[in-house]
């Protein structure tokens, strides 16, 4: 039978009940899930979906290993505090977000197959400004994309999903202290289970 679940800080994903153990996922890529899966579900979590179900025809991105639609690439970019004096953003990821989103489109993917989501709210409002100014292709492109909070995101799913996680803990570690939302597994499952097709994730080492 199918049931849904409250998890993920309250989002409602639809599984497939094997056991009382086991977890059947129907959204991502199998490569995709491995992670969520060994982190968050005790290695529980089991595909419903081939790869051949999610692979993408037609689209030609150039991720660093065939058949693992995902990659994370480091910056060397730092937070900062945003205008309100609330939130933070990093324009160095900002600036690397768009390039992944020309690269997307350019591959032959559509604005709304892509999903951008970061933790902060002066990041979000920073990528939808940067990508409007100094997207490299039609302006109306970018404005057709969806950039978005993690929070907002529960429950939803894209394609293709682009995390800029925006702060690091270079200067924090051991503790977790300056990593902020990284530190919340639950928004990290969130995060990290939005996307059918592809992750791409921007951060800092």
């Amino acid at each position: 039978m199918y049931i849904a679940t409250a998890s993920e800080q309250g989002t409602i994903i639809r599984v497939h009940l094997v056991s009382d153990a086991t977890k059947v996922q129907y959204r991502m890529h199998p490569s995709l899930s491995e992670f969520p899966s060994n982190s968050f579900y005790e290695g529980t979590l089991q595909n419903g979906v081939t790869i051949n179900e999610r692979q993408s025809s037609g689209i030609d991105f150039p991720w660093p290993v065939p058949n693992r639609p995902m990659f994370f690439n480091v910056q060397m970019g730092q937070e900062e505090i945003s205008a309100s004096g609330t939130s933070y953003l990093n324009g160095t990821e900002a600036a690397n977000v768009e390039k992944i989103v020309t690269t997307f489109l350019r591959s032959g993917v559509v604005p709304s197959q892509i999903g951008v989501i970061t933790p902060y709210e002066g990041q979000r409002e920073y990528i939808v400004n940067y990508m409007s100014r100094n997207g490299a292709l039609r302006q109306q492109l970018y404005k057709e994309i969806e950039v978005a909070s993690v929070d907002s995101f529960q429950g939803r799913e894209k394609d293709y999903i682009i995390l800029s996680c925006v702060r690091s803990n270079e200067h924090q570690f051991p503790s977790l202290e300056g990593i902020g939302f990284l530190n919340d597994p639950h928004r990290l499952n969130v995060a990290l289970n939005r996307a059918r097709y592809g992750n791409c994730h921007s951060g800092e080492s």
